[in-house]
């Protein structure tokens, strides 16, 4: 019982630690710069479990009842015990655009999520997970006619979208799989022009336009998955998910401050300028999501998934299209092995896993699409023999953009540590002799 409390109270403070993190987003380095979270609502969190990090970001069509499937509801059901399960995604990123270049370093909590078994045929889980990021920075220096003195233009945007979700997973006979996830969106995103005059005095002036969204709302996604027995030892998985376009509502601060240089940076030299406060939406578009895999039961499994996201639906809290968002798409491969699930040796209860992921990213710039490939692998090891309980690692080396016509290049290195916790006695019932 005691152990069941010490879990459940980890379990709370890790959801309010995210909850904080994600409250405070303002104020920390959580994802790196990268200049193409500065359209839309910024770059899209992967929806996988970290084990799925290593095969591709793959999950829709398997799971082992080991770690929560993030992916797809329908896929909860495998999971027949209490499970908790939370991870951190850290990259260290080199952008270029061809003849300047800086490198950067950011780190997030990836999930916290809990999954249980309510029936032999049916299992609920409750999670919170990031959505989207925007972290952002640059800046250029222009000279003013006519004098000696500069001005300098400062682009900065910081914030996100988290999910808070209810899942649940059902099976319907012994091949059919189907569940459905509830999710509340909630988050900020701002967005600063600074015009920065540099005067040779020091006493620098700031001007400073701000650009604030507070939004909320709902979304709903289902899921299924078809298993067709092959052979003795081989399974044939068919699955998919779609979302639905979810509306978040919210409201819009726009602000003009004047600053001047201090000390300790810039300080404001007056109350700032409120220029606006409105009322809105923001219009998030509907997403499906295919995939197929052919697994050996806790020895094999082989998985290509397709999802696509068509990004011209977007509405931004204006009402409007954006020109630079188009559709994106991703493909994702991913296999993983499993030596010996009989044997006493630790490593034999090893998952091994590698994959590869291309995604074509709803960023338009310069009318060029910006691709995203990337070589995946990982591994999960048990906390101890014949424990159902596993340290989740994912490493991750891959290239986004280009350099020319306007864009930048990232090559970036991932590494992701989950950790998946598994209690088999939860729920049971007290037998007295």
């Amino acid at each position: 019982m005691l152990k069941n409390l010490l879990l459940l109270n980890f379990f709370l403070v890790c959801t309010l630690v995210l909850t904080d993190t994600y409250a405070q987003r303002k104020e920390s380095r959580l994802t790196g710069n990268s200049p193409y979270s500065a359209l839309g609502i910024g770059d899209i969190t992967p929806a996988n479990a970290i084990p799925g990090d290593a095969m591709g970001g793959t999950g829709l069509t398997f799971g082992n009842g080991i770690y929560v499937n993030t992916l797809n509801p329908a896929m909860l059901v495998k999971t027949r015990f209490v499970a908790f399960s939370t991870g951190i995604r850290g990259q260290y990123r080199t952008i270029s655009d061809g003849t300047n270049s800086q490198t950067d370093f950011g780190a997030n909590l990836s999930h916290v999520m809990m999954a249980f078994g309510m029936k032999p045929k049916w299992t609920m889980s409750v999670g919170l997970r990031p959505h989207s990021s925007v972290e952002y920075e640059s800046r250029y220096t222009s000279t003013i006619q006519g004098t000696t003195n500069s001005v300098q233009y400062i682009y900065k945007g910081q914030g996100g979208f988290s999910k808070a979700t209810v899942g649940s997973g059902h099976m319907i006979g012994k091949s059919l799989y189907v569940g459905l996830e509830g999710a509340y969106y909630f988050g900020s995103i701002s967005r600063d022009t600074t015009s920065r005059l540099l005067l040779n005095d020091g006493e620098d002036y700031y001007l400073r336009y701000s650009d604030r969204i507070n939004a909320n709302g709902v979304g709903l996604k289902a899921g299924f998955m078809w298993q067709q027995k092959l052979s003795s030892k081989w399974f044939l998985n068919v699955g998919g998910t779609y979302e639905l376009q979810s509306k978040l509502k919210g409201s819009q601060l726009r602000s003009l401050t004047t600053l001047i240089e201090g000390q300790n940076g810039p300080q404001i030299l007056k109350k700032p300028d409120t220029l606006g406060i409105a009322s809105g939406s923001l219009v998030l578009p509907s997403q499906y999501a295919l995939g197929i895999s052919i697994e050996s039961p806790l020895k094999w499994i082989f998985a290509a998934e397709y999802s696509r996201q068509d990004w011209t639906n977007y509405r931004n809290f204006q009402g409007r299209a954006e020109s630079n968002l188009t559709a994106g798409d991703r493909i994702s491969l991913g296999v993983e092995f499993l030596p010996k699930v009989t044997s006493t040796a630790y490593f034999d209860q090893v998952f091994y896993r590698v994959g590869f992921q291309q995604t074509k990213t709803p960023y338009l710039v310069n009318t060029t699409q910006v691709t995203d490939r990337s070589f995946t692998f990982g591994l999960s090891t048990p906390l101890g023999f014949r424990n159902l309980s596993y340290i989740d690692l994912g490493l991750s080396v891959g290239t986004r953009g280009l350099t020319g016509n306007g864009l930048v290049k990232e090559n970036y290195f991932k590494i992701s540590l989950g950790f998946s916790l598994i209690d088999t006695r939860w729920f049971l019932k007290t037998k007295t002799d």
